[in-house]
């Protein structure tokens, strides 16, 4: 899976936002506010493919959690980003 060509995040008075561009902006119309965490990750896969284990590695990379843990919290957060539209298969 990948990031969707046409997101980008941004800082927006000091939130992570993830906000479309051209014309993905049309259709979507929203602004998603992301956590540290998330925004870590976002930057980590922006231009590549990856997998939930993938996410999971950079858990328990950035943050030292148990390696079961971060497979549960990866396949969350990707169902979200899937949920909004953000990745592709």
């Amino acid at each position: 899976m990948k990031i969707k060509k046409g997101f980008t995040m941004r800082s927006v008075m000091g939130q992570n936002v993830v906000l479309a561009e051209g014309n993905n902006a049309d259709s979507f119309g929203k602004i998603i506010t992301l956590n540290s965490s998330a925004a870590m990750l976002w930057e980590e896969l922006k231009g590549k493919s990856f997998e939930t284990e993938d996410v999971a590695d950079l858990l328990v990379a950035k943050y030292g959690i148990d390696r079961d843990q971060a497979l549960a919290d990866a396949a969350h957060i990707l169902t979200l980003m899937t949920e909004k539209g953000l990745l592709e298969m």
